[in-house]
């Protein structure tokens, strides 16, 4: 099967998903993630930075690892080696302990972030919290989630493109790639 036929097979799985755990209250979860999604795209960016083929400047091998974790998240890779460093990639000071690993043509790169709570508009809300974060990238095809108990939700959000569009909203792992469904 295709990257884009998982993905395909993901969306449905995921929209079906979210329908089913949420109930009635579909539309405001999936408002939610959209907007929280679209509130942690610097966040994502920043990450982004490090998803090169080679780890970051300064990074310190960890050793082999396989189904390493970043909170409820589990990283889909088989004894490889994992690199930890130091950056600031969220919008609270200081810098944050991140990991970074490449599997075949994926590079994963993971940690916790500060997280700015946002209200189903978007807006933001003045309370804080943490999220895990994985960023995904497969050359021009990449995902990024974050997984979070803050904010008065539990969620997994965030936004992935599989060459054709980026897509935001609830997301999971499709196989080896971070594959994401818009609110309808």
């Amino acid at each position: 099967m295709t990257k884009i036929a998982l993905l395909a097979e993901c969306s449905l799985l995921a929209l079906v998903s979210l329908a089913t755990a949420c109930g009635g209250g579909t539309t405001t979860v999936a408002v939610t993630q959209v907007n929280a999604a679209n509130s942690e795209k610097p966040t994502a960016d920043k990450v982004k930075g490090y998803a090169q083929t080679t780890p970051p400047t300064g990074a310190t091998s960890m050793g082999m690892m396989s189904s390493p974790t970043a909170g409820s998240l589990t990283i889909p890779i088989t004894n490889i080696e994992v690199f930890a460093f130091s950056a600031n990639v969220d919008s609270s000071p200081g810098d944050e302990t991140m990991y970074w690993a490449v599997d075949g043509s994926y590079v994963y790169v993971w940690g916790q972030v500060a997280l700015e709570c946002v209200d189903d508009n978007g807006a933001p809300t003045g309370e804080t919290g943490v999220a895990d974060v994985v960023y995904e990238a497969d050359g021009a095809s990449y995902g990024w989630m974050t997984s979070t108990d803050s904010c008065g939700y539990s969620t997994d959000f965030g936004c992935s493109n599989d060459g054709n569009g980026e897509v935001c909203g609830g997301c999971d792992w499709n196989a080896s790639f971070v594959a994401c469904v818009a609110a309808t």
